[in-house]
């Protein structure tokens, strides 16, 4: 049974690859729902375990809050944008390439979040690395809403800043700091 996994998620795993190394497009992946929730379970569970590892002091209740926030602002504003793009048959495959980027731009700094974890002073060096990443997914983002909107590369990019502002706005607002 995990030979036959390993028979399908290896060109899964490759596809999602390419997308990060902006060679592929949101298109290129399956047209599969079963897949598009897979993938939300997945990347929650990875979530879960970064956040963990990260932010150890953080209820599960409040994780799982910002997760399910995280999630529904995906889901949310993707289905808003290709829909005001006239853009509907389009939502499964656009999320299952959010998705699976953001599952692979996960297990490459899970080691680094372990990291910190066991050695706070490496949190710096982390941080970096935390950001650099952040640098790519905003990057990525904006390549797979170029493709999904049919608009250029830099409005894709500066819609995905967008995203992100709205997205931590969305955080901040429905799960304020407790200070």
């Amino acid at each position: 049974m995990n030979s036959r996994l390993l028979v399908y998620a290896r060109p899964l795993v490759s596809r999602f690859w390419e997308i990060c190394l902006l060679r592929k497009g949101p298109e290129d992946t399956p047209y599969s729902p079963l897949l598009l929730v897979l993938l939300l379970v997945a990347g929650y569970l990875l979530d879960n375990l970064r956040t963990n590892l990260l932010l150890p002091e953080i209820t599960a209740f409040q994780l799982a809050g910002i997760l399910l926030v995280h999630t529904l602002f995906m889901v949310l504003v993707t289905v808003g944008l290709l829909s005001l793009f006239g853009y509907r048959a389009r939502i499964i495959q656009t999320l299952t390439a959010l998705s699976g980027t953001s599952i692979i731009l996960s297990v490459l700094i899970l080691p680094f979040n372990y990291i910190s974890s066991l050695n706070p002073e490496k949190f710096t060096m982390v941080l970096l690395i935390i950001i650099a990443v952040q640098i790519w997914s905003l990057v990525i983002l904006g390549h797979i809403l170029s493709h999904a909107l049919s608009v250029h590369r830099l409005t894709g990019v500066i819609i995905a800043i967008g995203y992100l502002i709205l997205g931590l706005a969305a955080l901040d607002y429905l799960l304020p700091a407790t200070n």
